[in-house]
């Protein structure tokens, strides 16, 4: 897998910037449903995630396996196991089919369970949408805060419930596609956001949102020009000051200059740089998994304890 540049602190400085013009706060809600789409995945790349784990990374390498209809058929029991048998034996046909053709091997021909066809089908799913994988990861990270930021519990308040519901529909649709489900727009729906949400919705993007990103971006900045690297994290290290506050906090040991803006910059920062680790498309080293193992806990009980 690809590295984009240098480090990750450069990768992250240059989502940060995107995210700056991705999140358009007055057509965030009319965007997302494309965006949600997006993130779908077809049945395809899912069968390819799912095989990998199906056999041992020896029986994987050795080719033992073959990944033909009856391995097909015991992957649709397993992944959609209330759909009908004719249109699990279509979607069998169609896989098979698309294996083949992806693969570019005649129908009759043998498509080997092993790492080389794997690795191939993973690189040719990741480039069919013509966006290069930075493009992607830079899309999953904006709609990961953009709801983060709609959701937020403030925000949430002063909103119509309309609004609110349709903002929450866009919630539950984002938790289906992350348990492997697909969606379309046209499941999600269409909402026509009323002027005055609109207008609450800017006012709190330039108030928290946008200041949150700016903030972002000078502490990477700060972090890349004294080229720190941390002993267990490496140069995303940086991020422990944002979570050593959070940790405070959610201890009912906060600052009283730690107000509600500083923390929702502290929280979007995290889950950046959290989405960014967790990527498919980001090269994983030890430094960022024990990131992910450090910081991942203390962040979900914060999400709980903003739900009370």
């Amino acid at each position: 897998m690809p590295e984009w540049s240098r480090n990750h602190l450069e990768n992250l400085d240059q989502i940060l910037e995107s995210l700056q013009w991705l999140i358009q706060p007055d057509t965030v809600l009319t965007e997302l449903p494309f965006d949600l789409e997006f993130l779908s995945r077809p049945d395809v790349e899912r069968l390819v995630e799912w095989s990998r784990k199906s056999v041992s990374k020896e029986e994987l390498a050795a080719g033992k396996f073959t990944l033909n209809k009856p391995m097909i058929r015991f992957f649709m029991q397993k992944t959609f196991p209330d759909l009908p048998p004719d249109m699990q034996k279509e979607k069998i046909d169609f896989l098979d089919r698309e294996l083949h053709n992806l693969l570019k091997l005649n129908a009759f021909e043998t498509v080997a369970l092993n790492t080389e066809n794997l690795d191939k089908l993973v690189d040719i799913l990741n480039n069919i949408e013509g966006e290069s994988h930075f493009d992607k990861t830079k899309k999953r990270i904006k709609i990961a805060i953009s709801l983060k930021w709609l959701q937020d519990k403030e925000l949430m308040a002063i909103l119509s419930p309309g609004t609110r519901q349709y903002v929450e529909r866009i919630g539950m649709f984002y938790g289906r596609i992350k348990k492997g489900e697909n969606v379309s727009v046209r499941d999600i729906g269409t909402y026509h956001t009323p002027p005055d949400d609109i207008k609450k919705i800017i006012d709190d993007y330039e108030l928290k949102v946008d200041f949150a990103l700016l903030g972002a971006r000078q502490d990477i900045n700060k972090a890349k020009q004294k080229f720190l690297n941390d002993p267990r994290f490496g140069p995303l290290g940086f991020i422990m000051e944002a979570v050593n506050r959070l940790s405070v906090y959610i201890d009912e040991q906060a600052d009283e200059d730690y107000d509600r803006t500083e923390l929702f910059k502290d929280t979007i920062f995290i889950a950046i740089i959290l989405n960014y680790v967790q990527d498919p498309y980001v090269k994983k080293s030890p430094e960022a998994n024990k990131l992910i193992q450090m910081v991942l806990p203390i962040y979900s009980k914060y999400k709980e304890l903003e739900t009370l």
